[in-house]
């Protein structure tokens, strides 16, 4: 017996008492949270004796003490978005700890609680400084490891990764497993839905499984390294998942409402003065008119500024870099998405949402539905104004891009939630600032 073998027996060991190296990475991370409350006891100290030396009002200290319900909700905002990519995690942190501080803050306007400024404000830094250490600690920069039984199951994972115009994937790490009994060494274990179970297999899956030992398919893997859908392997459990996201399309509509309306001040006198410069550069209308395809493959016209100063009746085609017919107001707006502030309106009128994959012309997607399996799919949700493709990507230019494009946009269909609605709002503002991905 070498020292590998006996390396992994008690990894082994070590996985029948505390489950899988993911479990127990878990509970260090919850170890890290209620360590930090330590944190807010000190700072509640010393603002006691700030108060007593007349530097501070009591308002400072209660403030604080306050702000430990912000921080805890930090905690369990990015505890449930830890299933999106780890190479999100600084927009992940800064986004679970902004929510629930101006949850906090619009709490103390609503019911007129006074509350101090500066201690909101040190409670703040104080939750972002330490969620931020814990996460690279035990999420960001920690590799995991994987264990398979199976060498084809890497092959399939390779097919998922290689995919043209793709962002790059997360780090992970994978060994072979000589037996189920080596489980606890890993993080988890990649498995092959689609091999024939056996009675002795099923027996040490259940066996691990109720050991915490987590169990992942060549999908989710794939999932988790790209945020996308490995396409080669949707099945009828697809359409389980999209319907799990039922209700959320409720809630989400009323937000779109909600928003727009909050966003008419600003957007309406800068889409005047978009119009007026296209205007002031070439003849015509400002406002460009195109059938796309919504919710559930329905046409709708998108509205959009003009570009171009050529004719809209042209065949639908990609986007392409340096595109000739754009004009030079065209190129800015095209850069900063500007071009797209109309669509606002086909937001209130419930054609599209804020966040959802792209609406594509209606020849196109004739086109790709024919070649591309489960392109309708994407319709399944009501298209956006920025969507996962579009701040993963970027534009798609070509065939191959374009099924890359539709991994992302399944990811969305299938994992939509408030978390990554936000995230892509979060990558939408930074594609605002450095147009990323125009053509």
């Amino acid at each position: 017996m070498n020292a590998k073998t006996d390396n992994l027996r008690r990894h082994a060991l070590r996985g029948r008492i505390g489950g899988s190296e993911t479990m127990r990475r878990v509970s260090r991370m919850l170890a890290w949270a209620v360590l930090g409350l330590s944190l807010f006891a000190l700072s509640a100290v010393f603002a006691e004796a700030a108060h007593r030396a007349g530097l501070v009002t009591y308002v400072f200290t209660r403030t604080l003490l306050w702000s430990v319900a912000p921080y805890l909700a930090a905690f369990m905002l990015l505890h449930r978005s830890l299933h999106l990519p780890a190479m999100e995690g600084n927009s992940l942190v800064g986004l679970a700890v902004t929510l629930p501080f101006a949850g906090l803050l619009f709490g103390f306007a609503a019911f007129h609680i006074e509350y101090s400024r500066g201690a909101l404000l040190l409670s703040y830094l104080i939750t972002l400084g330490w969620i931020w250490a814990g996460y690279r600690r035990y999420v960001h920069n920690y590799v995991p490891l994987f264990g398979y039984t199976d060498p084809h199951t890497l092959a399939q994972l390779e097919g998922i990764l290689a995919m043209p115009g793709a962002a790059p994937a997360a780090r992970m790490r994978f060994e072979p497993v000589g037996s189920l009994e080596d489980a606890g060494h890993f993080d988890g274990l990649m498995v092959d839905r689609s091999v024939t179970g056996d009675p002795e297999r099923t027996r040490l899956l259940a066996h691990y499984k109720m050991s915490h030992v987590r169990m992942y398919s060549v999908e989710r893997v794939g999932e988790m390294l790209t945020g996308r859908v490995g396409l080669a392997h949707i099945d009828e459990n697809f359409l389980d998942d999209y319907a799990a996201h039922y209700l959320y399309g409720y809630l989400k509509r009323v937000v779109d409402i909600v928003a727009v309306l909050c966003l008419a001040p600003i957007a309406v006198p800068l889409g005047l003065a978009v119009a007026l410069a296209i205007r002031m550069e070439t003849p015509g209308g400002a406002i460009f008119r195109q059938e796309r395809v919504g919710l559930f493959g329905k046409p709708f016209i998108m509205l959009k500024f003009r570009s171009m100063g050529v004719d809209a009746s042209a065949p639908a085609q990609f986007a392409v870099r340096r595109d000739p017919r754009v004009t030079r107001v065209g190129r800015i707006i095209r850069k900063y998405r500007l071009d797209e502030i109309p669509q606002l309106w086909n937001v209130l009128a419930g054609h599209m949402s804020l966040i959802g994959p792209r609406p594509e012309q209606a020849p196109m997607v004739d086109r790709f539905s024919a070649s591309i399996p489960y392109y309708p799919y994407r319709h399944l949700v009501r298209p956006g104004l920025s969507g996962w493709a579009q701040v993963q990507q970027g534009y798609a230019g070509s065939h191959a891009e374009t099924v890359t494009k539709l991994s992302y946009d399944l990811y969305y269909v299938k994992h939509c939630s408030v978390a990554l609605d936000l995230l892509i709002g979060v990558k939408t503002l930074r594609t605002l600032v450095t147009g990323y991905g125009a053509r």
